[in-house]
């Protein structure tokens, strides 16, 4: 499988209801860092809110890699899972017309790396991450507050939607469902609806007979 990024889309895995709630509503939501697993992504994300005088900083995570196995087991809930794709471009034009909102890929360094940084990159914090998160290749919104919030909105198009895809230990019936919840939401919507054959591929399975029979 190909390991270079994506270029023109990012993928959001998250929550069934989280997707619903973004067909449905029309926007993303940016949420505190506070509870973030990685506790050094979290702590940046903080001195960036300090040095920067700013009540609150929120951000949404994405990812410019191709599917993987590590993304729905670390970002999704089991069967509950759901990855969105969408256009990058009008995500980032989207952000760019919003006053404190930034967006762009995450840098991965080492420790010396970053000790060879000085003050000027103040601005890059936020987007700054550990080497051994590198085959995340996050892409990731942020919103610079100028009040202390828990949440912010990023309203969307639909248009900007590519595609949805179900979490491969989804069952088929509850993808069969959701496909019809899905249509009756948005109903002129052109999204792909498709499960996840990343743990139970029947191409990879023949190609494992054809070559097991050789």
């Amino acid at each position: 499988m190909s390991t270079r990024p994506l270029r023109k889309f990012v993928k959001r895995y998250t929550t069934l209801s989280s997707a619903l709630q973004t067909l449905n509503q029309k926007k993303l939501v940016l949420l505190s860092p506070s509870k973030w697993d990685d506790a050094n992504d979290a702590y940046f994300m903080d001195l960036y809110r300090a040095k920067t005088s700013s009540p609150s900083v929120l951000a949404l995570c994405c990812t410019m890699a191709k599917e993987t196995y590590h993304h729905w087991r670390v970002f999704t809930s089991g069967i509950d899972g759901v990855s969105i794709e969408f256009h990058r471009e009008p995500l980032e034009e989207a952000v760019e017309g919003q006053v404190g909102f930034r967006a762009g890929p995450v840098e991965y360094l080492g420790v010396n790396e970053l000790d060879g940084r000085s003050g000027k990159h103040l601005s890059s914090l936020p987007f700054v991450k550990r080497e051994g998160y590198a085959d995340e290749r996050e892409w990731r919104i942020i919103k610079q507050c100028d009040e202390v919030r828990e949440f912010a909105d990023l309203a969307i198009e639909l248009s900007w939607i590519s595609s949805i895809t179900f979490s491969p230990w989804m069952p088929p019936s509850l993808t069969d469902n959701l496909r019809g919840i899905i249509k009756t939401i948005v109903p002129d919507a052109k999204i792909s609806l498709r499960s996840s054959s990343l743990t139970n591929s029947r191409a990879w399975k023949d190609a494992g007979r054809k070559l097991a029979d050789s």
